[in-house]
């Protein structure tokens, strides 16, 4: 049985790993060998504009990016509640097309899931979609607490993996405001945790704007999110 130590040290051991591809992989099939799943979904979640869009799949057939899928997740209520709430939700088959419709629904296939919240401090950056339970399974707060602790802990992980890293022909900080506006902090909050003024921030972001080529803030995350540089 999963508890909080084994949850800790399974994440403590990637930031051992290098690249940021291999931990989003890692900290994806990590909830299949901590938890009883036996598929997991990763996604990437702005709250700029409120999309989410599928990253990665791993089963017992291996990985495939999952890259196609791209909603607003105002369409998908149960996700936006797990979001907001930022705690892992259990959603069982009988729920499943009440809450979703028919839009999302595969009578053929077993829908019950959990939805696992990724975030650190205030800002959401995606969620987990962990499903394929056992047969028999019966959920329970202990499991809901271990999988709304793996969330942050993952959070954590891609915070400091992006801290400072430069985008394309963007600066550092150019980079790390187009990061956190697709985070969802505000330029007042920006300003704060590091420590600039206000409209220093507003000038990353015009110049980060003009060098994309784009018009605005929502494009340039946009652009950011389609070449893969942000979570």
């Amino acid at each position: 049985m999963v508890n909080e130590w084994t949850i800790k040290e399974y994440i403590s051991n990637l930031n051992k790993v290098s690249t940021q591809e291999e931990k989003l992989h890692l900290c994806t099939r990590g909830l299949l060998e901590l938890f009883p799943f036996q598929e997991a979904h990763l996604y990437r979640y702005a709250p700029l504009g409120n999309i989410v869009e599928g990253i990665i799949k791993i089963n017992s057939s291996g990985l495939s990016y999952i890259g196609h899928v791209r909603d607003d997740i105002r369409n998908l209520p149960p996700i936006h509640n797990a979001l907001r709430k930022r705690k892992a939700i259990y959603i069982s088959n009988e729920e499943f097309f009440e809450k979703y419709g028919c839009k999302y629904t595969n009578p053929n296939e077993k829908n019950n899931h959990f939805i696992i919240p990724i975030s650190f401090s205030s800002s959401l950056v995606g969620y987990f979609i962990g499903r394929e339970l056992p047969e028999n399974f019966i959920c329970n707060e202990n499991l809901l607490s271990h999988l709304t602790l793996y969330g942050k802990l993952v959070g954590k992980i891609i915070e400091n993996n992006n801290e400072g890293q430069s985008f394309d022909n963007l600066s550092k900080r150019e980079s790390e405001v187009l990061q956190r506006i697709a985070w969802g902090e505000s330029i007042k909050e920006m300003s704060n945790s590091m420590g600039i003024s206000e409209y220093t921030v507003k000038d990353y972001i015009k110049s980060a704007i003009k060098k994309l080529g784009v018009n605005n803030r929502v494009e340039a995350i946009a652009e950011l999110l389609r070449r893969g540089c942000i979570t």
